[in-house]
């Protein structure tokens, strides 16, 4: 995946090939003001409120609470509404960050946040062990499942280079490979 940013003492440094989405990229072209504010606002937003690994993601699981906090952090409105721009570019962010892995982890988050609100609410009464114990041998058996696809992208990759590849490790170019079919 291509680097799009850095989050540097809590602000988004952004990348070039962030800018080479194209709603990212009229997002940034239709920002008029001279050092993009605009455009850096809610890029910001977009990163901070969505990104895994965000220290607010990591920190507010609730995503309606992160939002108000954020608005109010960089908008100064908690209730500011995104421009019909800026919601296709959170919408294109989503959707670029929505791998198998990360859905995967949020539904795991999600399942040890009701493990937390379980022992919370239940403070005064005799824990049912066997299920939370069920819960978590589970979790290890994704931890398993989730190698195993690793091992076999990162063996499909290997295949892919081992293709492209002629001696002196130069790339063949698509035309040579079409032109050896031939």
């Amino acid at each position: 995946m291509l680097h799009f940013f850095d989050i540097v003492g809590g602000d988004v440094v952004i990348h070039a090939d962030l800018l080479a989405l194209p709603p990212f990229e009229k997002l940034w072209k239709l920002d008029t003001t001279p050092n993009k504010e605009n455009a850096n606002r809610a890029i910001k937003f977009i990163v901070l409120c969505d990104y895994w690994n965000s220290p607010y993601v990591k920190t507010i699981s609730s995503l309606d609470i992160r939002e108000k906090r954020l608005k109010q952090q960089i908008f100064k409105d908690e209730n500011y509404a995104l421009t019909v721009d800026e919601q296709i570019c959170r919408d294109e962010w989503k959707s670029l960050l929505n791998t198998r892995n990360l859905r995967m982890l949020n539904s795991i988050m999600n399942k040890l946040d009701t493990i937390s609100d379980y022992y919370e609410s239940s403070l005064d009464e005799e824990l049912d062990e066997t299920k939370i114990q069920k819960l978590l041998a589970g979790f290890e058996k994704v931890k398993g499942t989730i190698q195993t696809i690793d091992f076999l992208e990162r063996a499909v990759k290997a295949e892919e280079i081992d293709t492209t590849k002629v001696r002196g490790d130069a790339q063949i170019n698509p035309y040579e490979l079409v032109k050896g079919i031939q």
